[in-house]
């Protein structure tokens, strides 16, 4: 339970990060559609890196493991998310944005499939990322 939590919190982490980057950097110079794929591509480093890290430190041995890491990961990003929208809504912040174009949307859901596949993707002994 432990990876998945750890998992989870840093890929929340890096979009919390990412996401406001692409927002007021990306956005303005290269368009919705170009931010968002720079922004998957950083994401999905980041994510191989995460599950990396905690499969190398922590008993994610078996299959079994991995799925529930990925699983508990998937279910607090996607709790994670949906409290910060509805933080964002209820501030007003999230305004003045622009709905999700499809893109986007095709983006995030393509991320959140790398999201779970990466505790079965990376090896068990693989060297730890300092």
């Amino acid at each position: 339970m432990n990876a998945g939590l750890i998992y989870g919190a840093l890929a929340f982490a890096a979009g919390g990060v990412l996401g406001p980057l692409r927002e007021l950097l990306l956005v303005p110079a290269i368009g919705a559609p170009g931010a968002a794929m720079a922004e998957a591509a950083a994401m999905a480093l980041l994510l191989w890196l995460a599950a990396r890290r905690v499969v190398a430190r922590l008993a994610a041995p078996t299959l079994r493991a991995r799925a529930a890491m990925a699983g508990i990961a998937l279910a607090l990003v996607l709790a994670s998310d949906a409290a910060l929208g509805l933080l964002l809504d209820a501030s007003g912040l999230s305004a003045g944005r622009a709905p999700r174009d499809l893109t986007l949307q095709l983006t995030g859901l393509a991320l959140l499939a790398w999201l779970v596949a990466m505790p079965f993707a990376v090896r068990r002994h693989a060297v730890a990322v300092p």
